[in-house]
């Protein structure tokens, strides 16, 4: 009799393509993060064709049988996607919501529920307790671009001009949101977040292009040099992994910041991915191609 693990890879590997060990499943438009869910499935947050405000074409795909099914719809934008007390949870936009084992959405926490108002709600990883999930605040996302639509130049009257506005933030499955980390310049646009098992806090800050370790009220940067920087996840090793959205590239590190490595697979656009470690993998939505990526590890 197969594991459930072997039988889920051997499901989800009938419809994928793949290159030098590196294998790639078709998702829908603009894929951002995945986890593992319900059943122990994937489930994909797929941000849609336009991602905008009231659009209602963002939705979450599981990952099941020859090809991807929605699991959940008509949200706009859903980004970070965790499974926490048997929920999965998604940030969009200014809301967050929790998904049952049914595809049932309702609002975890809205606009009114959190102590400042929301500007753009990010990444979102489970808190130690498993009882609540962090949920980062991008902020001034609309003021980091020059007119080409790239990274103002750090040094930049326009860099030293970006708003402070990025926040994390804690929010319990009962929809209590509270503030963990305040607008500081360390991280002016703080993208991904993770956790470790003894409470500190990691950001992939995606201006500056650092990753950053918050321990009490004081700051470590454990990486620089990924600018656009997305996912920040780490194995049981304790080594941790980076995305970057412009470039495509995803890095691994030792767990005190040496040893870096790129992992390769030829993306486009890495978002927000995660590692598996049982199935040998480290899987990164392409946001650009419509992919699912496994990595060997």
């Amino acid at each position: 009799m197969k594991s459930p693990l072997v039988a889920l890879l051997l499901t989800i590997a009938i419809p994928m393509t793949g290159w030098g060990g590196v294998r790639s499943l078709a998702v829908g438009p603009n894929p951002e993060s995945v986890t593992r869910g319900f059943g122990g499935r994937y489930f994909v947050s797929v941000m849609g064709e336009t991602r905008t405000p009231g659009d209602g074409n963002g939705r979450i795909v599981v990952i099941e049988g020859e090809s991807p099914r929605t699991f959940a719809d008509g949200l706009d934008d859903p980004k970070g996607l965790v499974f926490a007390g048997g929920f999965l949870i998604t940030a969009d936009f200014t809301r967050v919501w929790k998904i049952d084992a049914a595809g049932r959405k309702s609002l975890l926490a809205g606009p009114e529920s959190f102590p400042h108002p929301p500007v753009y709600l990010n990444d979102v990883a489970v808190a130690p307790d498993g009882r609540s999930v962090l949920v980062t605040d991008m902020g001034a996302v609309t003021k980091m671009r020059d007119p080409a639509g790239k990274l103002w130049a750090i040094g930049s009257a326009e860099a030293k001009a970006l708003p402070v506005i990025g926040r994390v933030y804690r929010i319990t499955l009962e929809g209590k949101v509270t503030e963990v980390i305040a607008p500081n310049a360390e991280m002016p646009l703080p993208n991904g977040v993770d956790v470790l098992p003894d409470g500190r806090i990691r950001i992939a800050e995606f201006f500056h292009g650092r990753i950053l370790e918050r321990s009490g009220e004081g700051w470590k940067i454990l990486a620089e040099g990924h600018r656009s920087a997305d996912a920040i996840v780490h194995d049981r090793k304790g080594r941790f992994y980076v995305t970057e959205v412009f470039t495509g590239k995803v890095w691994r590190y030792a767990a005190d910041g040496s040893a870096r490595e790129d992992l390769g697979g030829g993306l486009e656009s890495a978002a927000d991915m995660m590692v598996d470690e049982d199935a040998g993998v480290a899987i990164v939505p392409d946001s650009k191609r419509g992919l699912l990526v496994f990595l060997p590890l």
